[in-house]
């Protein structure tokens, strides 16, 4: 390994939450989600750079949001039309080689453990990728596409909630670039685990405190659970 780097992706709008800003932005304890995550990062002390994917009409208030945090090597960039893409732009703001690490980083999710990182770090040295992902507690069954009756129930102990941060190493990176993306932004990779199909990923294990801030009613349950590691 030689260098380790972060892409956040900021690149919401606010028009899934019915908000006037975009989520990154909302204040958990005094501070907005995206500054959580950028602190967090920080913290861990072994990064590069950090690289802030933003929406195109955000960036400005990105880097207003930003303005005391970011160090000389890190950066702000516009996103694309699908969550991949953002990531590949991030990823390509970089100039890395095979040995190099990346993490990828909902700024949603402003509550993952400074030890969660270094595990990520060792299994993708392993795998080549790996993901932070939960148990799952519920019951679970498969429905398909338009049908409202279910006869498939899944054994959960089978069963993660995968979460982000989610890692990938350059010579991963280099494999993965050749293959080429589907014409339709429906059918891009929504994740890291999508992205790597059949190949295997390393999994760190974490607890329910890894929220993801998906409407508005979940900043209050962020903040319930919310730790400052």
């Amino acid at each position: 390994m030689n260098n380790l780097y972060a892409v956040l992706l900021a690149g919401g709008t606010g028009s899934r939450m019915g908000l006037e800003v975009p989520k990154q932005f909302l204040k958990l304890r005094g501070e907005s989600l995206l500054r959580h995550s950028v602190k967090r990062f920080q913290r861990f002390g072994l990064l590069k750079s950090i690289v802030v994917v933003s929406h195109p009409d955000w960036i400005l208030d990105t880097e207003k949001e930003l303005a005391d945090l970011l160090d000389p090597n890190d950066r702000i960039v516009e996103g694309g039309e699908t969550r991949h893409l953002s990531a590949l732009k991030g990823i390509g703001a970089v100039s890395y080689d095979e040995k190099d690490i990346f993490f990828i980083h909902d700024v949603a999710r402003p509550n993952f453990k400074q030890n969660e990182l270094y595990q990520l770090v060792e299994q993708t040295k392993i795998f080549g990728a790996a993901t932070i992902v939960s148990p799952v507690t519920e019951s679970l069954v498969r429905v398909k596409q338009h049908q409202n009756y279910t006869k498939e129930p899944l054994r959960r102990e089978k069963v993660y909630a995968v979460k982000t941060p989610q890692a990938v190493a350059g010579f991963m990176l280099g494999e993965l670039l050749l293959e080429p993306l589907p014409e339709s932004p429906k059918l891009h990779p929504t994740d890291l685990c999508t992205w790597m199909g059949e190949r295997p990923v390393g999994i760190v294990e974490t607890d329910f405190q890894n929220i993801k801030v998906t409407s508005p009613g979940d900043i209050v349950l962020a903040e319930s659970v919310y730790t400052a590691d």
